[in-house]
């Protein structure tokens, strides 16, 4: 039986550099994610292709439903090489380009950032993606004209009203209990996001533990049952928002992609028998979040001398 690691894109980078030495193994699957082709994408550096074909890593693939919705399942692939795998996820992904940046903005403002005014364009841009990612498969009919309208208007009150008056991140931190260090105090206790909620629970209103953290949100978005996948995504960015070993920049909408990746790699790696990442702050929230969810997945890391 193989034993899978997922690899966190800064592995990638430290073998890049040869600070790291990791190599094709009979007993271990090295493993990556089309997250980690995001991040590729994003930076425009294939060097990473080559160093996942270097160690022979495999892909591994969230199963999807025949409504693309994400279900409780995933495989890590037989062996495919990283750039015809690369070569693939652009041709499967093309057309289907839109404008994140609104996205980011609405993400950042969440977190305190000080772009009000940035904000007020998001509803139109989220119709006009939607508009571009349906109209060519010839989806974005009246009826679904009618449901984004009603989605719109919904946002747009959104960020007209209530994320207008969002405050400082450590403002809200403190008055929800988990500020000044508190929640970071508790990354060495044996449920973290346990002691989370029972330092914030009298001061978040009629709501349980899990659709708090994400787990269990009240709009299912047509899902009979929230995907783990999700949840964990979620979870992630509760743990950020609560000051619980936060990522860096969270106020900074460029800074956004880059945390929604750690989000997702930290999903994905749940259905591996462990996540390797030289980022401290990333596998306390994993470690806190495998915890929780009793998943079984190991969190590893490597010194900062040469690993061989």
């Amino acid at each position: 039986m193989f034993i899978h690691i997922y690899l966190d894109h800064n592995i990638l980078d430290e073998i890049s550099k040869v600070r790291l030495n990791l190599k094709p193994s009979s007993e271990v699957v090295w493993v990556y994610s089309n997250e980690s082709f995001s991040e590729i994408k994003r930076s425009g550096d294939r060097r990473f292709l080559d160093v996942l074909d270097s160690i022979q890593a495999r892909k591994l693939e969230i199963a999807l439903d025949s409504e693309f919705r994400i279900t409780g399942r995933a495989q890590v692939l037989e062996y495919r090489s990283a750039h015809e795998a690369y070569e693939s996820y652009l041709d499967a992904n093309e057309g289907f380009e839109t404008d994140e940046r609104s996205d980011h903005e609405v993400m950042a403002r969440l977190f305190g950032a000080e772009n009000k005014t940035q904000i007020i364009s998001h509803p139109e841009v989220f119709e006009k993606n939607i508009k571009a990612l349906l109209e060519p498969l010839g989806l974005y009919n009246e009826t679904m004209k009618e449901k984004v309208k009603q989605v719109r208007n919904m946002l747009d009150d959104f960020v007209k009203g209530p994320l207008q008056d969002v405050g400082k991140l450590e403002d809200t931190r403190h008055a929800l209990g988990s500020g000044r260090g508190r929640a970071g105090n508790l990354a060495e206790k044996d449920n973290p996001v346990q002691e989370l909620w029972k330092l914030i629970s009298k001061g978040v209103g009629d709501i349980t533990e899990d659709q708090y953290f994400g787990f269990d949100p009240v709009d299912k978005q047509g899902y009979q049952e929230w995907p783990m996948f999700l949840g964990i995504v979620g979870c992630y960015t509760v743990l950020n928002h609560l000051g619980f070993r936060p990522d860096e920049g969270l106020a900074k909408p460029e800074s956004i992609p880059g945390i929604l990746s750690d989000a997702s790699h930290v999903a994905h790696a749940a259905y591996c028998h462990g996540l390797l990442s030289r980022d401290r702050r990333l596998l306390m929230k994993a470690r806190a979040i495998y915890r929780y969810k009793n998943i079984g997945t190991q969190v590893l890391t490597i010194s900062n001398s040469r690993q061989e």
